[in-house]
């Protein structure tokens, strides 16, 4: 039975990774910062997977800010599925955020090279394909955002500078990389600790956001924590880049959809002009990600992971109806 180490146990997509590898038989050592987010963390994963599952679960305390704890962690699995990455607050500037996220991977990366791990899995973002303002393309593996382009903000450059760090250190030290790049991360919350995104969607079902004009490229947490599994079961997966999300919907298209599924929300759309979202993300740090988006026409391609790795996908529609449904089952919607 094949164990893999999967980092950042209590967050929203390493969750549903845990859960994936769990239902197809393999053991699972997560990290954790502190072991007593242990509990809460099996407790939630009770509820998803079957009885004996769980006791293939196990835990390490490990920070990606330390390299301490890292090597015990990993060492004896079969490969690391690098989830965890800080998001920041939207206060940090560039050069922090690139400190943060890619001293994370390295420190990682560095730990499995030491204990003879040699197979890494690790989430990247579409922010690391992100073409100029204006660009109509239709893009595919081989697209890498341009560091210096203006319009960036700290998060964007910081997914950059790590997966551009991983690939490096992955090439000079032999190991064998694949990244994924997910776009819009919605899809069931196991618990209202670990929403990520869905944060953006429980606000939209409380009536409390104004919608910024913005196409969203949509990558459902259950797809793409299958996507990491077949990335790291396939050969053919070894020192290749995949994109994760294709599927397009608005934040408008988004209000519309649960105001004909959830009429009793009596959900209201008030959708910003550009100029507004844009001004407004001069004094809101949390607009600043939106801002290069407003005006994308660019399109990402699935297409190697479908061909390569046999990946399906939720709907988009399907998907954000689903955590809707989780939210409100978990009694979040106020």
């Amino acid at each position: 039975m094949k164990k893999v180490v999967v980092t950042g146990g209590s967050g929203f997509v390493a969750s549903w990774v845990i859960k994936d590898f769990l239902d197809h038989g393999y053991q699972v050592a997560t990290s954790v910062r502190s072991l007593a987010k242990a509990d809460s963390i099996r407790h939630e994963l009770k509820q998803q997977v079957a009885p004996d599952a769980i006791a293939r679960l196990s835990f390490f305390e490990a920070d990606l800010t330390q390299a301490a704890g890292w090597r015990e962690g990993i060492k004896g699995s079969a490969g690391v599925i690098h989830v965890a990455s800080p998001l920041g607050h939207g206060t940090e500037t560039a050069a922090e955020l690139v400190n943060v996220a890619k001293n994370g991977a390295l420190n990682v990366l560095r730990a499995a090279k030491d204990v003879g791990v040699n197979r890494i899995v690790m989430t990247s973002s579409e922010a690391a394909s992100t073409p100029a303002t204006g660009s109509a393309a239709l893009l595919d593996e081989s697209f890498w955002t341009d560091i210096n382009n203006p319009d960036l903000d700290p998060y964007r450059i910081s997914k950059v500078a790590s997966e551009q760090a991983a690939w490096t250190f992955a090439q000079e030290n032999n190991l064998a990389l694949t990244t994924i790049l997910p776009g819009a991360i919605f899809g069931p919350a196991m618990s209202e600790k670990a929403m990520s995104s869905n944060e953006i969607l429980l606000r939209l079902l409380q009536g409390q956001l104004a919608l910024p004009r913005v196409p969203m490229e949509i990558s459902d947490v259950r797809d793409l924590a299958t996507l990491h599994r077949l990335a790291f079961e396939h050969d053919n997966a070894r020192g290749k880049r995949y994109l994760a999300a294709s599927q397009e919907l608005t934040m408008a298209d988004i209000a519309t959809l649960y105001q004909t599924n959830f009429p009793e929300l009596k959900i209201k759309v008030r959708v910003l002009p550009n100029w507004v979202t844009k001004t407004a993300a001069k004094f809101v740090p949390s607009l600043r990600t939106l801002v290069p988006m407003l005006d994308r026409r660019a399109r990402h391609s699935t297409q190697a992971a479908e061909s390569e790795l046999g990946w399906t996908q939720h709907s988009p529609e399907q998907t954000v109806l689903d955590a809707a449904k989780a939210l409100l089952a978990l009694g979040l919607v106020q």
